[in-house]
């Protein structure tokens, strides 16, 4: 998200801190938004007509970094599926460490109130999922790997469960360690099994 403080930034940046006070952004008011951050009610319609457009314009800058350094780490490890899962498993949690309320938000959104906002998060997993299926076949394993609509299906599941796993890192920081190599062998654990399965067929 940007650093400058303009007032689309800085409402945004209210919303998701109103959102990790255990409050769902559906039942946010505009008014209560401007006032979180700093402005006069009025000024935020300048930026924003409803909650709706402020919950879905969280999505993308949220997002938009993290594809990119996921992406980043997986085509910079060693052209090896093991090596790959867990660059990017390592640099998901840095940023999640660096981002808590924006994962805070992601997460108990993605079953929220807010129909809109629900398909826009989903629609950023299906992205983190593609991204990772698509880097999973540069590997040059096609005899090995399921098929692409299989392989998508399986970074779908990884993606979902990344997502929830983040919450457990944040909550128990004291097995963060822990959290984060769970999640590596839940991921190497699905793709191998794929592989063997689709050596089996």
């Amino acid at each position: 998200m940007s650093k400058v403080g303009g007032g689309r930034d800085r409402l945004l940046k209210a919303a998701l801190r109103l959102g990790a006070r255990q409050r769902s952004i559906a039942n946010l008011g505009l008014r209560e938004l401007a006032r979180e951050a700093g402005m006069h009610h009025t000024a935020i319609y300048r930026h924003f007509k409803s909650i709706d457009e402020v919950a879905v314009a969280l999505v993308e800058p949220l997002s938009e970094q993290l594809r990119v350094d996921l992406r980043f780490a997986r085509r910079s490890a060693n052209r090896d599926a093991k090596d790959m899962i867990r660059a990017s498993t390592l640099r998901y949690f840095d940023y999640v460490r660096e981002h808590p309320l924006g994962v805070i938000f992601c997460a108990r959104e993605i079953h929220g109130g807010l129909p809109c906002l629900r398909e826009a998060l989903q629609k950023m997993l299906d992205e983190f999922a593609a991204d990772s299926a698509e880097d999973l076949c540069l590997l040059g394993l096609d005899k090995l790997l399921p098929d692409y609509e299989m392989l998508l299906t399986l970074t779908r599941l990884i993606a979902q469960h990344t997502l929830f796993a983040a919450l457990d890192y944040l909550e128990q920081k004291e097995n963060s360690d822990v959290i984060v190599e769970r999640t590596v062998i839940f991921v190497e654990c699905l793709i191998a099994g794929a592989i063997a399965r689709n050596r089996s067929t």
